[in-house]
C-alpha cells in the first residue's frame, strides 16, 4: 500500500513539472497544443524611473525665485519711472479748499512752493484772487 501511494505521490510531481515546463518544437500533447496558443508568459517590464536627484527638485523653486525677480523688478520699475511730475522735479501742489460760487464759477485756495494762492474759476477762465508767502 505504501509503495502504491509513493508511485502515485511520484507521477503526480512529475505530472505537475511537466505541465510547467514549455513544450518542445513540433510537440503534439494536448497540454502542448493549448499552452502554445497562448502569449508566452514572460516577465512583465516597467519602465524605470532615474531616482530623483536635487536636479530634479529645483523646478518649482526655480518659477517661485523668477517670479519674486519678476516682482521686485516691476516694484523698483514703478518706483523709478511712474512718479509722474514729481521725477521731473517739480513740487506738489496742494488742495486746501474749494468752494462753488455758482453754477459756472468756483473759488480754489492752493498751496504751491511754501505760498498760498487764491485762484476763482468761471467762463472766462482763471483768475489769481490773491498769493500769500507763508515764509
Amino acid at each position: 500500500m505504501q509503495l502504491l501511494l509513493a508511485l502515485s505521490f511520484s507521477v503526480a510531481v512529475l505530472s505537475a513539472s511537466a505541465a510547467g515546463m514549455p513544450c518542445a518544437q513540433g510537440a503534439s500533447t494536448p497540454a502542448c497544443a493549448v499552452s502554445s496558443s497562448e502569449p508566452a508568459h514572460a516577465p512583465l517590464r516597467f519602465r524605470k524611473e532615474p531616482a530623483a536627484g536635487p536636479a530634479a527638485l529645483l523646478g518649482p523653486y526655480e518659477i517661485l525665485g523668477g517670479l519674486a525677480l519678476i516682482g521686485a523688478a516691476a516694484c523698483w520699475w514703478r518706483q523709478r519711472y511712474m512718479k509722474g511730475p514729481r521725477a521731473a522735479g517739480a513740487e506738489e501742489i496742494r488742495l486746501l479748499a474749494k468752494r462753488r460760487l455758482s453754477a459756472k464759477s468756483s473759488l480754489y485756495v492752493i498751496e504751491h512752493g511754501g505760498r498760498e494762492i487764491m485762484l476763482a474759476e468761471s467762463e472766462r477762465g482763471i483768475t489769481v484772487i490773491r498769493d500769500d508767502s507763508n515764509s
